[in-house]
């Protein structure tokens, strides 16, 4: 599936893959938490932006990924999506302020999130700021600066961002931090030093790499990376990791087959005793 001579027209309401895995031993069971059932790895594909109709370019993105969301997401899923899934890097060379989603296009997300009694995490340049943005099924928001260490995208204002701690929720006691990606073993010592139970990094370039593992740390790793092959300038597709779930160990529990488009879903951070692969073929309406 060849993505990068898309027409709007086609990227918008075309098809994607999905995985649904349900996984073994190893794994914590998330039964406790009622509001958790599974998770889901977007990796989408953000189309270029044109300087010439950046608005319309960044809600053409926004349109495809309300798309993925209705088409995928379920009562109690966490939908994950990479660190800048409407804009690609086009934030390098244009303006914050043009790039920023508006009031109306968060209330959108926001809106599918309600709807569909889901989580969304993403990555979203929000009020002018390299941001995490994270929706809760009853409609809540909740955003954090993405920590400059961190942050894939060189918009951070000192000024607005003063602390450079984790991203960090609780849910039903389970500690969820979420964090662009960064390959440093400081990013797991300091999820030990806070509890983490479960980790979700994300990513969108070619020096993308999860953590580390550690004995002592998170007991999931989940990491949610954008499709090929949307890369910054002068990045080949090759060497993109792809979405894919680590226990504490470092070994892979489950991963997307490509790097292309697709949706992999963990169904089995709830249950237990069953390892099957189902490759399901969707389609967007």
């Amino acid at each position: 599936m060849s993505l990068g001579h898309w027409s709007r027209r086609q990227f918008v309401g075309a098809a994607l893959t999905t995985s649904v895995v349900a996984i073994g031993g190893g794994v914590p069971a998330l039964a406790a938490v009622e509001s958790i059932h599974r998770f889901a790895l977007v990796q989408s594909t953000a189309l270029p932006i044109d300087p010439a109709h950046i608005k319309g370019d960044l809600d053409r993105n926004l349109t495809r990924i309300l798309q993925i969301i209705e088409h995928h997401a379920k009562p109690h899923d966490w939908l994950a999506l990479d660190d800048a899934p409407l804009t690609g890097h086009a934030a390098n060379w244009l303006a914050a302020a043009d790039v920023s989603l508006s009031e109306d296009q968060l209330e959108r997300l926001t809106s599918a999130a309600r709807r569909h009694h889901c989580w969304i995490s993403l990555g979203a340049v929000l009020r002018e700021r390299d941001s995490i943005l994270l929706l809760s099924p009853g409609g809540a928001r909740k955003d954090w600066p993405m920590p400059a260490r961190h942050a894939p995208l060189p918009l951070i204002d000192p000024s607005n961002n003063p602390s450079d701690s984790l991203p960090i929720i609780t849910l039903e006691g389970r500690r969820i931090a979420l964090v662009p990606i960064d390959a440093r073993a400081e990013v797991i010592t300091e999820c030990t030093n806070s509890a983490i139970d479960i980790l979700i990094t994300m990513g969108s370039g070619l020096g993308c790499v999860a953590p580390q593992a550690s004995q002592s740390g998170p007991s999931v790793s989940i990491h949610v990376q954008a499709a090929a092959p949307w890369q910054p300038p002068g990045c080949l597709s090759d060497g993109l990791r792809r979405s894919r779930a680590c226990n504490t160990r470092g070994e892979v529990i489950a991963e997307c087959p490509t790097a292309e488009e697709h949706v992999l879903v963990l169904d089995s951070l709830i249950a237990t005793g069953c390892t099957a692969l189902t490759a399901i073929r969707s389609e967007v309406a």
